[in-house]
């Protein structure tokens, strides 16, 4: 069976879907991976196919809910990594819960996936820059959560509400939850604010905090328009803090 690990906190630009983008690249030149994307930007989705969004119109996420069925809606992108697409239509998820889902709102992404989670061996779900029902059912479908930190007041902040978020979901919802740890992204050495946030974010939550640290790079920015890639030595560059990430994250999985 999979194990499901969703990235997200409630702040939008904190390197989230690249991070999730990156993790699904790097964890597929090993094992099988589903990517799903639960943003109805659908950066995940351009990200990682290289397709415009609108490629998929009608052939996503929000399908595969509505029918509970993700099998036709599956791409794959490599023999090792399946992406479930979105476009900004997943925008209408919470109208389609509230006027005609008849099941229990807050598990119906993890009842959709469990169809396939038999197949992978990870299932990387990007969430959403709030709190709202998108979020909600990504951590009532995940094993573990990966919260996302820019090193930034206004994202370190936000923090302590997103945990809380995990707890009642863990109390409410879906009890085989755990927190996989806190990622601090976008972290800019030169500003001393930055490493300031990640000091007080090592004291406040400990070993919780993992250890890898994703510093701002061009490099990443531009994986955007190329997708990711490992060919030179500013690639490889970029890509080494997530590898060291991914160990890490593995560790915790395998710990559980």
């Amino acid at each position: 069976m999979g194990t499901k690990i969703s990235f997200g906190i409630q702040k939008g630009g904190v390197g989230k879907t690249t991070t999730t983008a990156v993790t699904a690249y790097l964890l597929a030149k090993e094992y099988k991976v589903l990517a799903v994307d639960f943003d109805s930007q659908g950066n995940l989705t351009q990200m990682l196919t290289q397709q415009n969004i609108y490629d998929f119109t009608k052939r996503t996420v929000l399908e595969a809910v509505k029918e509970k069925n993700p099998d036709p809606y599956i791409h794959a992108i490599s023999d090792q990594l399946h992406i479930l697409p979105a476009e900004d239509f997943l925008a209408t998820f919470s109208r389609y819960l509230y006027t005609k889902y008849s099941g229990h709102k807050a598990l119906l992404l993890k009842e959709t996936l469990e169809k396939v989670e038999d197949r992978y061996d990870f299932i990387v779900i990007d969430l959403p820059p709030n709190l709202g029902d998108q979020t909600i059912n990504g951590l009532g479908a995940s094993d573990f959560a990966v919260v996302l930190l820019q090193s930034e007041p206004f994202c370190y902040d936000a923090l302590d509400r997103y945990l809380e978020t995990l707890q009642e979901v863990q109390k409410e919802i879906n009890p085989d939850l755990r927190l996989g740890g806190i990622l601090t992204s976008m972290l800019d050495a030169r500003t001393s604010i930055d490493g300031a946030i990640l000091q007080q974010a090592r004291e406040d939550y400990e070993d919780v905090v993992f250890q890898s640290v994703i510093k701002r790079k061009s490099r990443l920015k531009e994986f955007a328009l190329t997708g990711i890639q490992d060919q030179t030595k500013n690639d490889r560059e970029a890509l080494a803090p997530y590898s060291e990430f991914v160990k890490e994250l593995i560790e915790r999985v395998k710990e559980r």
